[in-house]
């Protein structure tokens, strides 16, 4: 049942204004469908595309309350002012105050209206959007949800873990999957697995597994479910929407991971699974290695990006997004200058990849918000009116970005197997293409982690990560 919300004359008057040129989207070429050949995006006849994103997590729950959907207009619009392509928001809220999906099957229209709203406006201003299906944690519900409506009906399950391997909990998300996919807007009058602007489908925010730390649980449960959603929608891409923790399978090493322990998942293999079509990983450095100093930090970031491009395009063979980058503000405005330095770096290392044929091809911050919404605030935001060294150096890495966008992919790949060969060249001696001395090798990195963590207790690292939404 659609929930009953207030309004008057001026907000009637915004919502008219809003859905009559949300559905001009309808009449509007907008986005091409994306593709995957090889280590790039494609589209448009196998042209690249590259992305400069940013999150947004709200944007269904936002435009769910008709009186604010301009703040979604305003967001989708800075967005584009500064060259941004690509939003990763939530297209799930498993019970609780604001549901989507209130029990196993039942689902609240002023949501699902919210989410088309949210769908309608990134078509009209030339933006792709990644939607996930459900969260790790218990923001918005996710696997901890599920395995109470299973329990609720009378299924005796142990822990959130069980999301993975119960049969009924898996019937609910498959027909949370079926349900969203399929569904038709109601703004534009296109279903979800007929619009180009949906750039892919993320199985899960953030999936861990303590029940089983070495990634075998999460493997067979992707290996289910991206098939299941290709059965539905085979146009679109869709990820498994993992940090990046490496795991014990093949080509694992979890000696990279924060403070090399488990997270229960496999980097590698688990996006070899049929029906993933890229990688993602996540870059929170100061949260993950919590009260560690800024050189180890660094250190972390260039090693976690560094080997997780060399292992996407080594045993991959795919794209790679960093689909969650961000750094928090501890104090406020006085620490802005380390959040914007962070922001250069992560973004360089996109654009050298970017421009040099390599797989990371794209990433986006967290999060974006528009000037007002206080109560979102999580200290990572990002205001671009108001952030302006901020918003500079993001839209000139979209810029960047842009230049490269429409290449053919062919040419992509003669100019990086040219330069690889020529950096093998140059580091002789060296039968992985790198120097022996180089900062970024596994050994040196677990050598570090395993110093620090002698001064820290591993316990309180970890709960930032969970609280976020």
């Amino acid at each position: 049942m659609a929930r009953s919300r207030p309004g008057g004359l001026a907000a009637s008057l915004l919502v008219l204004l809003c859905l009559v040129a949300s559905a001009a989207a309808a009449a509007t070429p907008g986005v091409g469908l994306v593709g995957v050949d090889g280590t790039q995006f494609v589209v448009g006849g196998g042209k690249t595309v590259y992305f400069s994103g940013f999150n947004a997590y709200w944007l269904m729950l936002v435009a769910s309350d008709p009186p604010r959907r301009g703040q979604v207009v305003a967001a989708f619009r800075q967005a584009a002012g500064h060259g941004l392509n690509l939003a990763r928001t939530w297209a799930f809220s498993d019970g609780g105050d604001t549901p989507l999906q209130s029990a196993p099957g039942v689902y609240d229209e002023a949501m699902f209206q919210g989410l088309d709203f949210a769908i309608a406006e990134a078509r009209r201003h030339g933006i792709y959007l990644l939607l996930c299906l459900t969260n790790n944690f218990h923001d918005f519900g996710g696997k901890r949800q599920y395995v109470a409506w299973a329990r609720e009906a009378g299924h005796h399950l142990a822990t959130a873990d069980d999301f993975f391997n119960s049969t009924v909990v898996k019937g609910y998300y498959k027909n949370h999957v079926k349900t969203v996919l399929t569904r038709v807007n109601t703004v534009t009058g296109v279903a979800y697995r007929d619009d180009p602007t949906i750039l892919g489908w993320e199985l899960m925010n953030e999936p861990r597994c303590d029940a089983d730390p070495t990634g075998a649980m999460v493997q067979a449960w992707v290996e289910e479910m991206a098939p299941y959603v290709k059965s539905i929608d085979g146009d679109h891409l869709v990820t498994a929407g993992l940090e990046g923790f490496y795991g014990d399978g093949a080509h694992e090493s979890k000696d990279l991971n924060p403070w090399g322990i488990y997270y229960g998942t496999n980097f590698v293999e688990t996006h070899r699974a049929h029906g993933v079509d890229f990688a993602t990983i996540h870059l929170y450095p100061d949260v993950w290695l919590w009260g560690s100093g800024a050189a180890a930090q660094l250190a972390f970031f260039r090693n976690w990006t560094r080997s997780h491009a060399r292992d996407t395009e080594l045993y991959l063979g795919k794209p790679l997004l960093v689909t969650e980058y961000g750094k928090f503000l501890w104090d406020g405005v006085a620490n802005r200058t380390q959040r914007d330095r962070f922001l250069g770096q992560v973004l360089d290392s996109i654009y050298a990849s970017a421009a040099g044929g390599g797989p990371l091809v794209g990433g986006a911050f967290w999060q974006l918000l528009d000037p007002g919404m206080d109560t979102l605030r999580d200290g990572y935001e990002i205001i671009l009116p108001e952030d302006q060294r901020a918003a500079t150096i993001i839209g000139n890495h979209s810029r960047q970005l842009a230049e490269l966008n429409g290449q053919d992919v062919e040419a992509v790949r003669r100019r990086r197997r040219r330069r690889r060969g020529a950096h093998r060249k140059v580091h002789v001696g060296s039968s992985s293409g790198r120097s022996r001395s180089s900062s970024d090798t596994p050994r040196l990195h677990a050598l570090l982690v395993r110093f620090i963590s002698l001064f820290r207790s591993i316990s309180s690292l970890f709960s930032p990560a969970a609280s976020r939404p």
